[in-house]
This record gives structure tokens, sequence and C-alpha cells, in this order.
């Protein structure tokens, strides 16, 4: 799996995850707007700067029009530094600038070129600022709207210590990843392209291991871990498993739902399960929105207070965004799909 899985880290939360990705063996490349924050990436082995990037201080629009202006050079780093990957997950920060911005953008026009492309985000905590829960619901707008993205992993700010989720979500990631090459069972095997065919399903995906016993420990992991909640309507299209323990396909389909399909096989470990294919986590994106307005009366006062002063810009608050489903997928030029992100921006 290490030679058709690789990553692309957008942004400096971002670049914190793909660091762990890299020290398991997978290839990443990190990419950023701000020269520093590539500086604290040591040790790592790819790395690119966007031209004329200083980094984006949570402007969204100003990441946008950095990767519009270089995209050929990405892709063309990205080719080079992903050969032969069947897959590719983008990797960013949905509360931040560079990657907030950029993340959603990239991945789309990269599945436009006829890649699989998954995603990794971050959804911040509710006492994260007021801009980071407004930058994060515009770009899960954006997200939710992508027609062909494969499996939404979203590690939850509010799960904890930002760096322990970190871990705990590449654990149970590479710990699903290297279920075809470590577990085998007369009962059944998952082999390379069902782990793949189970990474490719649109929708919110969760990972988790555990090492307790029978299926108690591995729903506890799966519901409580670094990963947003699972919406209750229980859509499912795959979960794929190795079960030790006494752990059951049949519990896990009782606590999440009836998959399309799913994928078994034993293990003389630790259990490891992925599960794909859910609906976005609504009522934890509801929370996110509900926290931005809720600031909403503050904000407008201080910036009345401003313009009172002599400040004249005005703030777009929100924009009016609300989530929506994504439409069947066609063919589009990248001037539509970058004209798409860029709509309203100053130029």
């Amino acid at each position: 799996m290490k030679e058709r899985i690789a990553f692309v880290a957008v942004g400096q939360a971002a670049g914190n995850i793909g660091r762990l990705l890299e020290m398991e063996g997978y290839a990443v490349l990190y990419v950023n707007t701000s020269e520093e924050d590539l500086e604290t990436l040591e040790g790592v082995k790819f790395k690119y700067h966007i031209p004329g990037g200083e980094g984006c201080n949570k402007d969204r629009h100003k990441a946008k029009q950095l990767v519009v202006d270089d995209f050929d050079s990405i892709a063309a780093e990205i080719d080079a530094k992903a050969a032969g990957a069947g897959m590719l997950f983008v990797i960013f920060a949905s509360g931040g600038g560079t990657g907030s911005g950029a993340g959603p953008m990239l991945a789309d026009l990269l599945i436009d070129e006829g890649r699989a492309v998954g995603v990794i985000t971050v959804i911040p905590a509710p006492e994260e600022s007021v801009k980071t829960q407004i930058n994060s619901y515009e770009c899960f707008a954006e997200l939710e709207a992508i027609g062909g993205t494969g499996a939404c992993f979203i590690i939850d700010n509010a799960r904890g210590e930002r760096m322990r989720l970190n871990q705990e979500f590449v654990g149970a990631f590479t710990g699903f990843l290297g279920i075809p090459g470590r577990d085998r069972s007369v009962e059944g095997n998952i082999d390379r392209a069902e782990a793949m065919e189970t990474l490719k399903a649109h929708g919110m995906a969760v990972a988790a291991c555990s090492s307790g016993e029978g299926s108690a420990g591995l729903i506890q992991a799966l519901s409580e871990g670094p990963s947003a909640p699972v919406e209750a309507d229980r859509a499912v299209k795959y979960i794929a498993a190795s079960l030790a323990g006494g752990a059951r396909m049949e519990d896990l389909e009782k606590a999440f739902g009836t998959p399309v399909d799913n994928f078994r096989t034993a293990s003389g470990g630790q259990s490891c399960c992925c599960i794909s294919g859910l609906s976005y986590p609504r009522g934890r994106l509801e929370e996110v929105y509900q926290k931005a307005m809720g600031s909403r009366e503050l904000v407008e006062r201080s910036l009345a207070a401003a313009r009172d002063a002599g400040l004249k810009k005005d703030v777009d608050f929100l924009s009016g965004l609300e989530p929506h489903g994504g439409a069947g997928r066609r063919r589009q030029s990248k001037r539509d799909i970058m004209g798409k992100y860029l709509k309203g921006v100053p130029s």
C-alpha cells in the first residue's frame, strides 16, 4: 500500500500530519505558501514553496489565487514525487488559510485530471477563533460540493489535544492500510484492491484500531477516536475490518449500519477497521456554523466602531454559504474549476 497511496500536505497543520505519515514510510509532498512553515519540517523529503507566497494569515482567497497562478508547477511536483501512486490524499486544516483555501480546489483540479483523490482534513475545536470557524464552514461547503472525491477523513479538534489526535489518526489509518500485507486467515482476506475500494468511496470515513477484547473496544474506538462523529442516519458503503479477540462484523454493522459490502479477515493482534461512504457530520458542522454566527453581532459591532473611526472596508460575513450536496461530475476546464473557487475574489 505504501507504493499505491501518496499524500499532498497543504499548509502547516497538514505538515504535522504528513510528517507522521512519512515516518511510516509513505511519500508525502509538503506544499505551503510560507517558507517559514516549511522550514519547521526538518528532515522531510519533499517540500514545495508556492512562488510569491509569504503565508496567508487565514485568508482563504489569497491561498486560492496563489494556487491558481502556480497550478501547473504544483501538478508537476505531484507527478514527480508521487509517481506510481494509484490514489492521492490531500491533507489540509479546514479552518486555516493556505490549506483551507487551496485544499478543496486542489483536490477538485486533481480529480478533473483523472486521479483518485481522497481528503484528510481537520475541523476546529469550539474555542478556536471566529475566523477559524468561518473558514471551516466555507471550506466544507466547497468540499461537499465536489463530485468524485474518495474517502474524507475528518480529525475533530474538539476531541482532544491536536498532536495526540494526529498521532491517533495516523496510527489507525496506517493500521488499516497495513492489513493486506499483515493479516492472513483461512476465513478470508482483505486484498489491496478491496482496501483501495474502501478508500475510494465518496463521503466521510472513519478508521480505528483496538487491542480490546470483543467488538466493544473497536466500536468505542470508532465512535470516540479522533474522527468527527458518525451521523445517526447510518449511511454506509463499506466496512473493511481485520478482527481479533472475538470482535464480529455483525456487531459493527449493528452499531454503524448495514453496508453495501463488507471485507473482513482475522487478526492475531489488534482489530483494525475502516468504514467509508458515510454522510458528512452535519451535526458537528452545524456547531461550527452556530459558533461563527453566535459571534456575528459582536464582530459586526466591532467593525461598525472601526468604520466610524475612519476605516471603510466591509466584511461579507460567511457570504451566505450553506452546505449543499454534490451533483454528478462532468469534465470541466481548469478555468471553470478555478473560476468557481475564485468567484467574488478581488483581482
